[in-house]
């Protein structure tokens, strides 16, 4: 089996998503270091979501990995990106 190679563009859009989900895992985290009224549901969703951006990290961050998935997931995280919004909305309705 040959392994494909980065193009430049590639692997530069790999690079910019590892920024965008530190972004995110931190603003994840500070929501649920700093906020103690958080609801036990909205807790447990962020816990799942910071765990799938960790996971999905360290998957782009493999040397290992198939490049073609890492471009689909590339392609599909603004969806999840998405769920931090709704994490801030259902604690607003407290």
């Amino acid at each position: 089996m040959v392994m494909r190679i980065l193009t430049k563009d590639e692997n530069q859009a790999i690079k910019e998503e590892i920024d965008t989900l530190d972004s995110n895992i931190e603003t994840v985290a500070n929501i649920l270091a700093n906020d103690k009224n958080l609801p036990y549901l909205t807790g447990i969703n962020a816990e799942k979501l910071l765990s799938t951006f960790i996971k999905i990290k360290n998957h782009l961050l493999d040397k290992n990995a198939n490049v073609n998935n890492k471009l689909v997931i590339i392609q599909k995280l603004p969806l999840l990106y998405l769920q931090i919004h709704k994490i801030g909305v259902s604690n607003d309705n407290n």
